[in-house]
């Protein structure tokens, strides 16, 4: 069901690519508060690669799931930002996202089934005068501490029905492989595939082995169940498959990036 309309104090949960050395985070909660001084803000990451709103996708979606009920995420990874493109709330089951209109909510609108869009035109719900370089802090951010306090996403502007989508990588199924990729590298250099358990164990098959760059992966259950220096593979937490090394640096070692191709073989 979608949130109770009315009075309320909503979460809002912040994703972006501005780090934490410089003031742009910093200033998306000062407004929060200033508007909002009872508000209940947390942090996704502010260590997205900059301007990778691939990645913010992929980190958006694996977080989604567990977020509480009604809350109001703030997505800024904005290469676009001052130009046409638009500022967008979305409505969904669990909550409401707002941020930039260029992609970083298709993963997660993947799995919605119904859900309401509507264009963030209203300046009564922005910080005054708007930079054209910083729509964080003078209109998501200002948008989402208004919505935390009541219901005001109708007013925020006109419904839209479309909204732009990214495309990612699909995985290739046959009698004997699955064809994936690496979609995502996290700070401990493992490299996230696009391979989920579904589309192995949906198969009624099991792997039997993983090849990424002419290296084999034997399939390990946890990381620590490898040798030092040795490719595994392991299911993490987001049922992915991952190619890891123990104690180590995976992508550093052996050359991983996104976008590199990974072969299953299953039987």
């Amino acid at each position: 069901m979608v949130p109770t309309e009315g009075k309320m104090n909503r979460p809002i949960a912040l994703l972006t690519d501005f780090g934490t050395k410089d003031h742009y985070v910093g200033s998306l909660k000062a407004v929060i508060y200033s508007i909002n001084p009872k508000a209940q803000v947390f942090d996704l990451t502010h260590e997205l690669r900059p301007q990778n709103i691939r990645e913010g996708a992929f980190v958006l979606n694996a977080v989604y799931p567990f977020l509480p009920k009604g809350t109001i995420v703030v997505a800024v990874v904005d290469p676009g930002v001052g130009s046409e493109r638009q500022a967008i709330a979305i409505k969904t089951s669990r909550g409401f996202l707002i941020g930039p209109n260029n992609g970083i909510f298709s993963m997660v609108l993947r799995h919605e089934k119904k859900y309401e869009v509507r264009a963030i035109i209203n300046d009564r719900y922005f910080m005054k005068p708007v930079s054209s370089t910083f729509h964080g802090r003078d209109i998501f951010s200002p948008s989402a501490a208004h919505l935390s306090k009541k219901d005001v996403f109708r007013s925020f502007g006109p419904q839209i029905k479309r909204i732009h989508q990214i495309d990612f990588a699909q995985v290739k199924t046959s009698a004997k492989t699955l064809q994936g990729e690496i979609v995502y590298v996290d700070r401990f250099g493992n490299a996230f595939t696009n391979i989920s358990k579904s589309h192995v164990y949906g198969t009624g098959k099991h792997p039997i082995s993983v090849e990424v760059k002419k290296k084999r992966a034997p399939v390990k259950p946890f990381f620590s169940a490898g040798r030092k220096g040795s490719l595994i593979a392991v299911w993490n937490s987001s049922d992915l498959l991952e190619l890891a090394v123990r104690e180590d640096s995976a992508a550093k070692l052996y050359g991983l990036k996104i976008g590199d191709p990974v072969l299953v073989r299953v039987k």
